[in-house]
């Protein structure tokens, strides 16, 4: 499927079925909960990546995903559960390069669903601080993982999304020649994996507006998570 015309450069956004969304949760929450709070959080990137004047393109095969994606965005279904997010987030740029004006002019951005401070300005900030082409700028999650990654331009080095991916990610694109840019933005290095994360964003007095937050707090979360430690006797 090639990627229809619109000026705007592409900000690729892959997203797991929600029946396995936020599978480190499931201790936590229910299966509706989990998926509500997906849906929340990949709403608030799609708004962020529109604000920034990037066109949202969403790779999934979850058709409730493809449901709450807004017109403009363009949807492109996984090629296959068993390639990987690797294998998958590169087919869909082999699908979208026929978007791109000239390889000298192309960017890519590659962002995740689950970041629940995300915004425009974030976004534009991860622009203003990337080093001209070819050039690779990320953002580190608390993990190590890689929660956003502006890539000028795409395709110049494998990409490896996975445990430790910034590190991997950070050490190809020296190895393919990139200038590299690491940014330390708060509205990007946040996404809500683990209890832990939860608990960060429900301390944020800044992220008290956010969809994900208020959802949070009335599932009463901060109690769960308190009734399901151990006590120091047990």
């Amino acid at each position: 499927m090639a990627a229809s015309v619109d000026s705007r450069p592409p900000a690729l956004i892959p997203v797991n079925r929600l029946d396995r969304a936020k599978g480190r949760l499931s201790g936590l929450l229910t299966p509706d909960e989990r998926r509500e709070l997906a849906l929340s959080t990949f709403a608030t990137v799609v708004a962020a990546v529109r604000a920034a004047g990037w066109r949202p393109v969403v790779l999934t095969s979850d058709p409730g995903v493809r449901a709450a994606s807004p017109e403009d965005a363009l949807v492109l279904d996984e090629l296959g559960a068993f390639l990987g997010l690797n294998a998958e987030l590169e087919g869909a740029f082999l699908r979208l390069q026929p978007a791109f004006p000239q390889a000298s002019d192309a960017r890519l951005l590659i962002i995740h669903a689950d970041l629940p401070l995300a915004t425009g300005e974030a976004i534009r900030e991860l622009e203003m601080a990337a080093a001209p082409a070819p050039s690779a700028t990320l953002v580190r999650s608390a993990d190590g993982g890689t929660n956003a990654m502006l890539l000028r331009p795409p395709g110049l080095f494998a990409l490896a999304y996975g445990k430790g991916s910034f590190e991997k990610h950070w050490a190809a694109s020296e190895a393919a020649g990139l200038r590299r840019v690491a940014v330390e933005s708060p509205g990007l290095a946040l996404d809500l994996d683990t209890p832990d994360d939860l608990l960060t964003l429900l301390a944020m007095p800044s992220a008290a507006h956010t969809t994900a937050a208020r959802l949070l707090r009335g599932w009463k979360i901060r109690e769960r998570i308190a009734a399901a430690k151990p006590t120091a006797n047990g």
